[in-house]
């Protein structure tokens, strides 16, 4: 077997979390062929919202994942400025924070136990009184009771960040292979090489194998398609591991009314420079895999932005994005070996992508380089799911 054919990590799956691993373990010196079976970031990467942040309502809903979120996120300036520089161009990197808004005396109580947690963790956040509002942004509606302003929170443009990535996983000489599909693997402990078979979507006919010393499933809720942790024929992570969670948010267009990050407990609002107005988002666990927009969902979330900015149904709604988050049942990731040598598992960051993606491909180049599952990443293991191992095998 030539070595010159065989890939160090062959990764399946082309969103936000692959391509950012890709990226990572190629400026690191290793040889990458990403596998995609569509165009590298045409799911739930493109739909995000990129609203990035530690702070979570109702409070304690993330704790299990703010040790790898706000790590994350203390990693986000030096990440996009890699990608920018190698990708030649903005990701939408912005920094003026969220101002997170309350629209009663419950609301404002969450909002003081937020900030609370914040200071006990050694975090900023500042609490708004109902007058400073509008000095903050004059666009929202009268009578809101009070805000907290958390001011390290950052957001990017999912889009450009995608096309950033792959300009930069092309300069960094990252192979990847479009509208193919993994449909499984065998493991040869004698050469310590995985083959991966592929099949073209475009001819769908088999093209030559992809050979590795690792394999990384980075396919979001497709990873239960390509991934079996009893090693019987037939079952996959389900129900017990990733499936989807369908998403719907609205792209508005008019003219600028908000400058930061906008949250309330029901609904996101951000603007980008060019005049785009995020509504987000609705999670739809029971909704399987359709991809369907709907129209309830576009009356909610008109309704829920309209409680905070008054005239929002006058803006025109310019698209109705619609994406499937992979999530588990405990709503944490998984991240970290799967089960054989050289096998390797990145998934179920469900509303977390975008701002889980520089930790995770960190994380994971030290694990693949170490053999050994650094601290951070223990928590997230793919034994908390199952106890059994996990292969590869064609896909159903």
């Amino acid at each position: 077997m030539s070595e010159e054919r065989i890939w160090d990590v062959a990764i399946i799956g082309g969103g936000v979390i692959g391509l950012t691993c890709a990226f990572e373990l190629s400026r690191r010196g290793h040889k990458v062929v990403v596998v995609e079976r569509d165009q590298p970031g045409q799911h739930a990467s493109r739909v995000a919202a990129g609203l990035l942040g530690t702070a979570s309502l109702p409070v304690g809903e993330d704790d299990n994942i703010f040790p790898l979120k706000l790590d994350s996120l203390r990693r986000y300036p030096e990440y996009i400025a890699k990608v920018e520089s190698i990708g030649r161009g903005s990701a939408g990197y912005r920094l003026e924070g969220t101002l997170w808004v309350a629209r009663d005396a419950d609301e404002d109580e969450q909002l003081q136990a937020l900030h609370d947690k914040r200071i006990r963790l050694g975090l900023r956040s500042v609490r708004v009184e109902a007058n400073e509002i509008f000095l903050i942004e004059p666009e929202l509606t009268a009578g809101l009771v009070g805000g907290l302003r958390i001011d390290e929170d950052i957001q990017v443009d999912p889009r450009r960040l995608l096309e950033r990535l792959k300009r930069g996983v092309n300069q960094t000489r990252v192979k990847v292979l479009t509208e193919h599909e993994a449909l499984g693997g065998e493991f040869d402990e004698s050469e310590d090489v995985w083959t991966v078979q592929l099949r073209s979507q475009q001819a769908d006919t088999n093209t030559p194998p992809v050979q590795a010393r690792n394999v990384l499933l980075t396919a979001g809720p497709w990873c239960d398609q390509i991934v079996d942790t009893s090693r019987q024929p037939g079952t996959s992570l389900s129900p017990a591991g990733v499936g989807p969670v369908k998403g719907q948010l609205l792209r508005l267009r008019g003219p600028r009314v908000i400058d930061r990050v906008v949250r309330s407990t029901t609904v996101s609002l951000a603007q980008r420079r060019d005049g785009e107005l995020i509504v987000a988002s609705t999670k739809e666990p029971e909704a399987g895999w359709s991809l369907e927009p709907t129209a309830e969902a576009r009356e909610e979330l008109l309704d829920r932005a309209n409680g905070l900015l008054p005239g929002i149904r006058e803006l025109e709604v310019e698209e109705h994005s619609v994406g499937l988050r992979p999530a588990v049942a405990d709503h944490m990731p998984v991240i970290g070996p799967a089960g054989r040598r050289g096998l390797w598992i990145a998934t179920g960051h469900f509303q977390h992508g975008i701002l889980l993606a520089p930790a995770t491909a960190h994380w994971l180049a030290e694990a693949i380089e170490s053999g050994d599952v650094p601290a951070m990443l223990k928590p997230y293991g793919i034994d908390r799911l199952r106890q059994s191992s996990v292969k590869m095998e064609a896909a159903t």
